[in-house]
């Protein structure tokens, strides 16, 4: 586990987004219209590396967060340099607790948490409000946030306004 002082947030770009129901093929990565997502979101990080940003932070949570984090993970190929970090809620029981954890999605946490650089976690058990403290924790590591967000309330919608309250560009890949 790592601290959040690691973390220079003038070089980190935080990840927010929805879970798997409401991204384009739910996330799949087999399915044409999440290949698409794909394409345009390692676009976006390639040109973010080229601004200087080394540092990429993601919620850990099924959906986007995991689907962004396996960009950087792939992207790790050609810049060597950039890091991945994870910021979860809460440790104790993380995979039971929320119906979007299916055994695939728990397969592909796993596997970005094996490939980051360190994780740090909130708590380490759930409580109201762990969620919204991840998501707080998250924007203030960063300097930009890159979300997927199609305009509903949430976590999500959360995360956009208080990134916009502190200032922090904000880049929707919804279409």
């Amino acid at each position: 586990m790592g601290t959040i002082k690691q973390i220079d947030s003038a070089c980190a770009v935080g990840f927010t987004g929805h879970r798997p129901e409401r991204l384009p093929g739910q996330g799949n990565p087999d399915m044409p219209e999440t290949q698409k997502l794909i394409t345009a979101l390692q676009d976006w990080i390639e040109k973010a590396i080229l601004r200087g940003k080394i540092t990429f932070v993601n919620g850990l949570m099924a959906g986007w967060d995991i689907l962004a984090a396996e960009q950087i993970i792939a992207l790790k190929k050609r810049h060597s340099h950039i890091q991945l970090v994870s910021i979860a809620p809460y440790s104790k029981n993380f995979f039971g607790r929320e119906k979007c954890w299916t055994p695939e999605w728990k397969n592909r946490a796993k596997e970005v948490c094996r490939q980051q650089e360190f994780g740090i976690k909130i708590a380490e058990h759930y409580r109201t409000g762990i969620y919204f403290e991840r998501n707080r924790t998250l924007v203030d590591c960063s300097s930009e946030l890159l979300c997927y967000w199609d305009g509903g309330k949430g976590g999500t919608q959360y995360t956009v306004q208080y990134a916009r309250s502190l200032g922090l560009e904000v880049h929707n890949l919804f279409s």
